[in-house]
């Protein structure tokens, strides 16, 4: 029976890892003077995801990026035309003029940090380049301290590409891993946010501490409720209308609707995220020689993270690459030859 519950865990972890949505392939064609090419792709997406506003990167045309939408390459979507595959293209000068797109201080975009470093070591010269994803949690009344340890960390950081094969006991803790995320951490999340709203909108309309107190004495409710309904955008004024708050109505709701719409925002994105599958590739203009790549072609190298990678931590993707300065090469074959040109010489003269 025990043998049977962990193999149904282990195709259910298999499941949960492939059942995603939100196809994303982030592409840096990196360049020996430090400029970069990027490409971001979302497929099987909504063709209105073209506009700054409405995809996760706040990228489009009127940033100065070249759009391309084709048909989605996902057979089971094709019909649905909708469904679009999204391509847009950018040349930046450098890192910063990089990160000053793709890693904005904000809440509801997708960041992204880059790193360019050139060393020279006389006989070769390398090229570090990294890409480090920002954490997709974005809640702001909890710290993932005090749900997650050291132990989950370093589970995280051996996860494997996403659909490789994991062992039986990995994917159990990865489910447990992913409860915790979602049923515990996510939950308290939107809980704490959704009852700070509910306390501000009651003590905005309704003088004295009945209804503060009516919230306080079902806070498990609150909670449940939350657990059950949590994604709906309405769900404080749902929860208030059923504990019977005399709220002033329509004030009330625009109160409701202007106070959650930040939440909201938040928890739609990070419910992107969560449905997204992603792969990262870098291209380095020389031999590859160190990286923590999934997998390498040449010189470009492949990343298959699972969302769990970066969920409430960074997620760094590097390369290194070097090439033989033949000039430093030549002329260190030219001193090697006239010191030993020298010594002869002297040896000669000696002798004589």
């Amino acid at each position: 029976m025990m043998k049977k519950t962990l193999v149904a865990l282990s195709v259910g972890t298999m499941l949960l890892l492939t059942a995603c949505d939100n196809p994303m392939v982030f592409h840096t064609k990196v360049n020996e003077d430090g400029s970069l090419d990027r490409t971001l792709v979302l497929d099987k997406t909504d063709s209105m995801n073209v506009r700054p506003e409405r995809n996760i990167f706040g990228i489009g045309e009127e940033k100065g990026w070249d759009v391309k939408i084709t048909q989605s390459t996902d057979s089971a979507v094709k019909s649905d035309k909708n469904k679009v595959r999204i391509e847009f293209r950018k040349h930046f000068a450098d890192a910063n003029a990089m990160n000053a797109e793709l890693d904005q201080q904000t809440d509801t975009l997708f960041r992204i940090n880059a790193k360019f470093e050139k060393k020279f070591r006389w006989f070769y010269t390398y090229i570090r380049y990294s890409e480090t994803i920002r954490p997709v949690q974005r809640f702001r009344m909890v710290d993932p301290k005090d749900f997650f340890n050291q132990e989950d960390e370093s589970f995280i950081k051996r996860l494997p590409a996403e659909g490789k094969e994991i062992s039986l006991a990995d994917s159990v803790y990865l489910l447990l891993l992913n409860e915790k995320i979602s049923d515990h951490f996510g939950n308290m999340g939107i809980y704490k946010e959704t009852y700070q709203i509910l306390e501000e909108v009651v003590k905005n309309n309704l003088p004295g501490k009945r209804w503060l107190d009516t919230l306080q004495k079902n806070q498990e409710y609150i909670y449940k409720r939350i657990e059950r309904d949590k994604g709906e955008h309405d769900l404080a004024e749902k929860i208030a209308d059923t504990l019977g708050i005399p709220l002033p109505k329509p004030k009330s709701t625009l109160e409701f609707q202007t106070r959650s719409k930040d939440l909201n925002t938040r928890v739609d994105f990070m419910g992107y995220c969560r449905d997204g599958r992603y792969q990262s590739e870098i291209e380095m203009p020389w031999t590859v020689v160190h990286s923590n790549a999934d997998s390498v072609a040449g010189q470009i190298l492949y990343w298959r993270p699972m969302l769990n990678k970066f969920v409430y931590m960074d997620y760094e993707m590097f390369a290194e690459s070097r090439k033989m300065n033949v000039w430093a090469v030549a002329l260190s074959g030219v001193v090697v030859i006239l010191t030993g040109w020298v010594m002869v010489r002297r040896r000669r003269g000696s002798e004589g």
